[in-house]
């Protein structure tokens, strides 16, 4: 089962579209956590919130940073999306994110396929960094979109990695695809996310990777 805490906010440490990361007091001291500012509102020094303290309790790898559920110094927040399809759906966090297969004009999809479209299948979030420089090595590859898949973290603003190898130049976009949101655009399929990242964002190169947090089985 989940576990909730309450405590109070005694400083914003960073933020960036999407995240906070902030320092929380629950009642024995500063404690590090993250703010996911597209499900919920953003805090500030002195503000109230409720904590998710479930993947620290059970030392799990989330570096050690709670997740902050919702900020009491709001009784109601709206933050408006962009169309009628809800990620995370079913969940009291759902969102809706919309996606960009509903905003394409008809028969846009009609004859484009994806036929010679390079694609890089990455088995973790980490090797995203070697496949970027890679690419950027080569000056025939051009436009690199990485398309983030939901199969570990669900939230892109989460990726540290992914923040850099845009602040370098190394990735033009993010597709997020599934239940994965926060990306450039928002595909609701994995067939989808790599026909918008061609079609839409122009794409020379897709590397396709979940994103960070990957569960391990310790099974073969």
């Amino acid at each position: 089962m989940p576990s909730f805490a309450t405590g109070l906010v005694t400083a914003v440490l960073a933020e960036r579209p999407g995240l906070q990361r902030v320092e929380v007091d629950l009642g024995t001291g500063p404690e590090r956590a993250y703010v996911l500012t597209g499900l919920t509102p953003p805090v500030a020094p002195g503000d109230e919130v409720v904590v998710n303290t479930t993947a620290v309790e059970l030392g799990l790898g989330t570096g050690g940073w709670h997740v902050v559920h919702w900020n009491l110094a709001h009784r109601r927040w709206r933050r408006p999306g962009s169309g009628h399809v809800l990620k995370l759906r079913y969940t009291s966090l759902q969102a809706d994110v919309g996606s960009a297969e509903e905003h394409l004009p008809a028969g846009a999809d009609a004859a484009a396929t994806l036929d010679g479209l390079p694609v890089v299948a990455l088995g973790l979030h980490s090797q995203l960094a070697a496949a970027a420089v890679a690419a950027a090595d080569s000056s025939s590859v051009g436009r690199v979109v990485y398309v983030m898949t939901d199969g570990a973290a669900l939230p892109a603003a989460l990726s540290d990695l992914v923040a850099d190898l845009r602040e370098r130049g190394l990735l033009a976009a993010v597709v997020t695809a599934g239940h994965a949101f926060g990306g450039d655009l928002e595909a609701v399929s994995l067939p989808s996310a790599f026909w918008l990242a061609r079609h839409v964002l122009g794409a020379r190169l897709v590397l396709v990777a979940m994103g960070p947090g990957i569960v391990g089985t310790g099974s073969t």
